[in-house]
């Protein structure tokens, strides 16, 4: 108690620092990096949603695994000049490639498709909150599940050697 722990009990001495595994309440997920190093080393990848908090963070994780190209794939433009522009400084020899699309346009993704063809697809593009999406259902329905499909139907189309659907809240 905090009681014990304040008066210099002995329990003091039974703290230990919060591991990560502590807060997520499940074990630790060990990731070979040797073999997802491997399937986007040289490969031109897609990353939907690259603006968001989640796209993002796989966009710098992507580009340190060495691909010959990222396409950083979202529909608002601001969040896509941050990426690319934090991208860029990383000075690799990955080349950089901003595109502004809306994952529910089937026919723009197959452009994207057509003039990148990407091998790899990471894609986080959904609507994630999902109280307000409860209230939104129509938005939801035609971003989450048809925005996948034209994604999902193009990666197939193309023959992309990977397609990775980024599932959080969206499930």
């Amino acid at each position: 108690g905090v009681e014990n722990i304040s008066n210099g009990a002995p329990y003091k001495s039974k703290i230990r620092p919060i591991e990560l595994e502590d807060l997520l309440c499940r074990d630790e997920v060990k990731i070979n990096l040797g073999e997802i190093f491997g399937y986007i080393k040289g490969e031109t990848v897609l990353v939907t949603g690259a603006g968001g908090s989640i796209g993002s963070e796989l966009c710098r994780q992507v580009v340190a695994l060495g691909p010959s190209k990222i396409l950083l794939l979202d529909h608002a433009e601001n969040s896509i000049y941050d990426i690319e522009m934090e991208l860029c400084k990383l000075s690799t020899a990955c080349t950089v490639v901003p595109i502004v699309a809306d994952v529910r346009e089937k026919k723009r993704i197959d452009q994207v498709f057509a003039s990148h063809k990407p091998s790899v697809i990471f894609h986080a593009a959904a609507h994630k909150h999902v109280p307000l999406m409860e209230v939104n259902r129509e938005e939801a329905i035609r971003n989450n599940i048809f925005g996948t499909k034209n994604v999902a139907e193009a990666a197939d189309r193309y023959n992309a050697k990977s397609f990775l659907l980024v599932s959080t809240d969206k499930a």
